[in-house]
């Protein structure tokens, strides 16, 4: 493994962003490629017809691909640049592997580093600038400043870019769904009772100013009601130095196509790719992509058909995004006008309605959207899951009850405080989720609350009182569910010092996999080999070398947002037990059966939380399916859409096995869960 040699020892961050660099995912984007070759191929016949010649910079080349695509489409030069040095390495590498190192300069810098002049790193200025240098939020890695520099210094005056223009769309919707992930509500008792106002300065807040990108064609078309139809706000020219500001505000004047409550807008962008405007690139979600109604038509009609929301292109380097709007409970009536302002600053988007003043960019001021993830607000928020924790409280607790509450930003912990106990103990070691928590305590009058910033802060004859543990769990640092099992080890810790009698809530937890089918997501990793032509296997080698040195084999993702078909029934992979023998390490195995092996190309894996010995549905909490799998389906999985599930996605398999041996062990001293599968028919 060359590469992994080249980084040393210490290079494990750089490995990581090797192995889970986006240039694979962008290169798997076929409608993005071929329409990227088409108006290189368009733009430099038109310039050769009008006698000029074409020079070309691509910035931050990745791959190579698109300097490759420019000389075959006939450009008279090719300068290609590449800051990231791995990266670099490897695209010298492809281009010369394809044949074309005599026809590209590449050099290792930023653009913003790049000299032109006789002998320096361009002979000239390029009369054609292609470039791939967008995000989902379009600005977020910096296009507008790299534009103007290359505008500048780089490029001549009658440049043509590509893509040459980018517009924004919004549109404004009625969301509660996305407003749950967004917004802290009340949290009742089953009676209705109010057990926690949220307070004043949550409600107000408008939330973090970091981008909320989602897969959009994947929200249930019945969780918003859109308020207006689709519409530009902003553009930006790319050839165009002074229409490329760093601070603009847009207003549009709407109105309003159904009555409701403006809450979130919306966005999205698309790109026409050539001066011309004959080629154009989309970014919307399906109900508003200009190609879905020919996609939809022109589907052929296989034994399994596609979801509606999975017929345009699919891309995860370039998704849909919600922003927040200022939360004024102020509604809209069908048929009337309203003003929605749009803006932007060199790497943000932000929207307001009606906003007399200008409206700065967002950010959080009460503490939560800082200390919470969005879908652990959205735990917070599901009022099922509150349910079956508040009816177990009512069952378990009483007057005399002292409550441990492991876990951070707890509010269902803080609830049991206002339902009768004698006492609450708060783990809170992190300071500003304490703060949140403090301000709960504050604005509710909460008395029996103690705050415990450390495990090790508990004195013993306090710890000699509890008379319950109890966990969601959660802690802020977990990325996969079962790194949630950190619950555990604190308990183990304080064990010795807890009475014997203590009931522990979870008392278990058992792990689940199940074997799907993914329609898109196994594309993130899979090798690219050749694309459009051109190949790219040192690329694979590289992420693939890396990944195998830096990366788990399972992963974290929302797996709502990519649909996948059973296989298989869920098999049950380890039951953890936190009363019992929590602190021995645990192996388990067993087989995947699956009906048709050749689908195969991934593994979900789960976690539920069990709140007593019974295991039953009514005191269990789960992370995976909201319907039970039994068996393989036609119908994809519904996933729990506030949380993350595992994935192991599989790269690649020649002889794919109806039966998957998998393996399992759990680590309690380091906190950690292994992951063996055997996809390969030996």
């Amino acid at each position: 493994m060359e590469e992994i040699a080249e980084v040393g020892d210490d290079g494990f961050d750089l490995q990581q962003e090797i192995a889970r660099s986006a240039f694979a995912d962008m290169c798997h984007d076929w409608e993005r490629n071929q329409k990227y070759d088409q108006a290189l191929r368009i733009t430099i016949e038109r310039l050769h017809k009008s006698g000029k010649q074409a020079n070309v910079l691509d910035i931050g080349t990745g791959s190579g691909l698109l300097s490759m695509m420019a000389v075959r489409a006939g450009a008279d030069s090719v300068i290609a640049c590449e800051a990231f040095r791995p990266m670099a390495d490897c695209a010298e590498r492809v281009i010369a592997a394809n044949q074309m190192d005599e026809r590209i300069r590449l050099i290792k810098k930023r653009s913003t580093e790049l000299t032109v002049g006789p002998g320096m790193d361009m002979e000239r200025r390029a009369n054609v600038l292609v470039t791939e240098l967008f995000d989902t939020e379009l600005i977020g890695e910096g296009a507008i400043g790299t534009y103007r520099h290359a505008l500048e210094h780089l490029l001549t005056d009658d440049v043509l870019t590509i893509p040459h223009r980018a517009t924004i769309y919004a549109q404004v919707v009625e969301c509660p769904l996305a407003l749950n992930w967004q917004c802290l509500k009340t949290l009742s008792n089953a009676d209705g009772d109010i057990l926690l106002r949220v307070p004043p300065e949550v409600t107000a807040c408008r939330g973090s100013s970091a981008v909320f990108d989602i897969q959009l064609s994947q929200f249930p078309a019945h969780s918003f009601n859109a308020l207006t139809e689709p519409m530009p706000v902003m553009e930006f020219c790319w050839s165009k130095l002074d229409e490329l500001k760093t601070d603009r505000c847009f207003k549009n004047l709407c109105k309003a196509r159904t009555s409701g409550f403006p809450q979130a807008v919306f966005m999205w962008w698309d790109l026409t790719m050539d001066k011309e405007a004959s080629v154009a690139l989309s970014c919307a979600p399906y109900w508003a992509h200009p190609d879905y109604e020919h996609l939809k038509n022109a589907q052929v009609h296989p034994a399994r058909r596609l979801p509606e929301s999975n017929l345009i292109p699919w891309r995860d380097h370039w998704m849909q995004a919600v922003y927040f709007l200022p939360p004024v409970k102020i509604p809209l009536q069908k048929g009337q006008e309203f003003m929605l302002q749009s803006y932007h600053d060199e790497y943000s988007l932000w929207f307001s309605i009606s906003e007399e003043t200008p409206l700065t960019r967002p950010h959080c001021s009460c503490g939560w959207h800082i200390a919470q993830s969005r879908s652990r607000i959205g735990q917070l928020n599901d009022s099922l899951r509150n349910k079956r924790y508040l009816n177990y409280f009512e069952r378990v607790f009483s007057g005399d009850s002292v409550v441990l509450v492991l876990s951070e930003g707890s509010l269902l912990g803080l609830a049991a405080a206002r339902m009768g106990v004698k006492q609450v103990l708060l783990y809170e070691p992190n300071a500003i989720s304490r703060r949140c928590m403090e301000a709960f305590v504050e604005n509710n009058n909460v008395q029996n609350v103690q705050f415990v910033t450390s495990a090790d802060s508990l004195e013993s004859e306090q710890v000699a009182t509890v008379t319950h543990v109890f966990s969601e769990p959660h802690f802020p640092s977990a990325i996969l569910p079962w790194d949630n099992l950190h619950y555990g080890d604190l308990l183990k810790n304080l064990k010795p010092l807890l009475p014997a009698s203590v009931a522990v809530i979870p008392a278990s937890a058992t792990l689940y996999g199940l074997p799907v089918e993914f329609l898109d997501l196994q594309k993130i990793n899979a090798p690219l080999g050749t694309c459009e032509g051109f190949d790219l296997s040192l690329m694979d080698k590289l992420i693939e070398q890396h990944s195998l040195y830096a990366d788990s084999p399972v992963e974290a993702q929302p797996l709502w947002e990519y649909p996948a078909y059973p296989l298989a029934g869920a098999s049950r992979l380890m039951d953890i037990d936190f009363v019992g023998d929590f602190e021995k390490t645990k192996l388990s195995s067993g087989k995947f059966c699956l009906s048709e092996p050749g689908r195969c190309n991934g593994i979900a894996i789960w976690i539920e939380w069990h709140l007593d010995g019974s295991l039953g549905p009514k005191t269990t909490i789960s992370s995976g399916p909201v319907v039970p799998v039994e068996e393989a389906s036609d119908e994809p999985v519904r996933w729990n859409m506030n949380w993350r599930q595992g994935v192991h996605l599989v790269r690649s398999f020649p002889n794919r096995a109806a039966i998957i041996p998998w393996t399992v062990k759990f680590n309690p001293t380091l906190n950690n869960v292994y992951f063996q599968f055997d996809y390969t028919d030996k």
